[in-house]
């Protein structure tokens, strides 16, 4: 990726996108756990994270999607100039993209619209790992590569398969155990993209 950012014609947008990716990652988690803790009523072995949307934290919790997903199409923006112009790159920045427009849907269409909430959700669980997976083969740098390999397969196994798994645990497990799994994998992603974008 080193290369990518020597052809960059507008460096300073890349430190504003890689700034926006970083916030992106930290404040919706931070913003999503502090909602998780003020409503009493909430259990990590019974509710989605979702639910947090409807409840007495409803406006913490849309308020934190809606930034998240402003925060990284903004990253993405930056990413698509950083990342050499090749197909596969640009299939999983406009992944990214359309994911980070997802996210931020999640925050209007609350799990009250369920139809419309489980599609916006699912875009951004599948739709943000699978462009990690794209642009791990469109790039050439090996560490980069890797590290998208890997978080695009763990952030897809923890939503598409953890929630079977944990249906065979001796102890109940909310849906929102996987949630956070992904969304953690997803900001460990973002994060080691946009300090590469700094660097």
């Amino acid at each position: 990726m080193s290369e990518a950012r020597k052809r960059s014609k507008n460096p300073k947008f890349l430190g504003f996108a890689a700034i926006c990716g970083i916030l992106g990652s930290v404040l919706p988690l931070v913003m999503i756990l502090s909602a998780t803790f003020l409503s009493s009523w909430f259990s990590w072995s019974l509710n989605a994270l979702s639910e947090l949307g409807v409840g007495e934290e409803a406006a913490l919790f849309n308020s934190a999607v809606l930034l998240g997903g402003g925060l990284n199409f903004l990253f993405a923006l930056g990413l698509y100039e950083y990342l050499p112009a090749e197909k596969l790159n640009r299939a999983g920045v406009v992944s990214i993209m359309v994911s980070s427009v997802c996210l931020a849907l999640v925050g209007i269409f609350t799990i009250d619209h369920l139809v419309l909430h489980g599609i916006v959700a699912l875009g951004y669980f599948v739709l943000a790992p699978l462009g990690f997976l794209l642009i791990g083969f469109g790039t050439k740098e090996d560490v980069p590569r890797k590290i998208s390999f890997v978080c695009g397969a763990m952030a897809l196994v923890a939503i598409l398969t953890l929630p079977v798994v944990t249906l065979a645990l001796p102890f109940k497990v909310g849906f929102a155990v996987p949630e956070l799994v992904e969304g953690l994998v997803i900001s460990t992603w973002t994060i080691y993209t946009s300090t590469k974008l700094l660097s």
